[in-house]
């Protein structure tokens, strides 16, 4: 059986249900007491049934009544669910990130939950690139940078203060212990491209510089970005310098460790670059939620 019912109707039994009084739910509703009693007599009338007992104090429904209340009530909130859901969406707001796949792999994907917890207002689209982009072009927001930080034009906030450690898997020491420098002769040593020239890149030759470990610091296969020598070096293939930021998280979790005191500053660090002119209140969300984040989650 197919019933036309007014959703006004439906709604002001349900209020009058509710309260157990017309008054107050006229009030909830922004409409006066005949208007609710009209709705609801119009209502019993369409159903053929009795909805409520009224008495001079005090209103409550009857047996179909109270039926009809709770199945109006459920379906009122789900409506209600639905148009938040919907305005929700309607404030979602857009921000396009630019960093280097290590960054997006080693730490930034991994904290996506973390962000979406702290601003569900907030979309964030990653372009992870060998060729980055500037901020301000190609519809990029703001860059995450690994340098010395000097980003002219641009305005540049430094995030990290990066250590260089070695790391290696569990499974991989629990075979070849690494205890002192001096065991590093009988690991494989893993490398990766990133900033190769650079002179504040710290890799094996910088890292063992001083010490008197008799080591080949060339030694070993290299990788193009420094995810792929850390996913060497998770897959028990050699040991790794990883940058504090790239690898707190598996040495928390375990799935690294860095069994050698030896640790190595760097000159070089994270930086949130943007443009010099004003950013969108989301974007400056976004960066302040970056910096605390990257405070937090053991990079120095």
């Amino acid at each position: 059986m197919s019933m036309d019912l007014s959703l006004d109707a439906l709604a002001a039994f349900e209020a009058v249900a509710r309260h157990g009084s017309f008054t107050a739910a006229a009030r909830e509703l922004c409409v006066t007491q005949g208007a609710v009693s009209h709705r609801v007599r119009a209502l019993e009338d369409k159903l053929g049934v009795t909805l409520l007992h009224r008495t001079t104090r005090h209103t409550e429904p009857t047996e179909d009544g109270a039926i009809l209340a709770a199945a109006v009530s459920r379906g009122l909130e789900a409506i209600q669910g639905a148009l938040r859901q919907l305005a929700e969406r309607g404030r979602q707001e857009h921000v396009a990130v630019s960093c280097s796949p290590s960054f997006a792999i080693r730490w930034l994907v991994r904290h996506l939950h973390d962000l979406s917890e702290a601003h569900p207002e907030i979309t964030v689209r990653i372009a992870a690139e060998d060729q980055l982009v500037a901020p301000g072009r190609e519809g990029i927001d703001s860059c995450i940078r690994f340098g010395a930080g000097s980003y002219r034009g641009f305005a540049v906030t430094r995030l990290t203060h990066e250590e260089v450690v070695a790391v290696a898997s569990p499974a991989l020491l629990a075979i070849e212990p690494l205890h002192k420098l001096a065991d590093l002769e009988h690991h494989l040593l893993l490398h990766h491209d990133v900033l190769r020239d650079h002179p504040e890149n710290v890799d094996w030759r910088r890292w063992l510089a001083g010490t008197k470990v008799q080591v080949d610091p060339e030694r070993g296969p290299r990788f193009s970005h420094a995810h792929l020598a850390l996913e060497a070096a998770l897959a028990g293939q050699g040991v790794a310098l990883g940058r504090r930021t790239l690898v707190a998280d598996d040495l928390a979790a375990g799935r690294l460790v860095s069994p050698l005191r030896r640790k190595v500053p760097s000159g070089l660090a994270y930086h949130w670059v943007t443009t010099t002119g004003p950013l969108r209140p989301a974007v400056r969300r976004f960066g302040a939620w970056l910096a605390a984040a990257l405070e937090g989650s053991g990079a120095p």
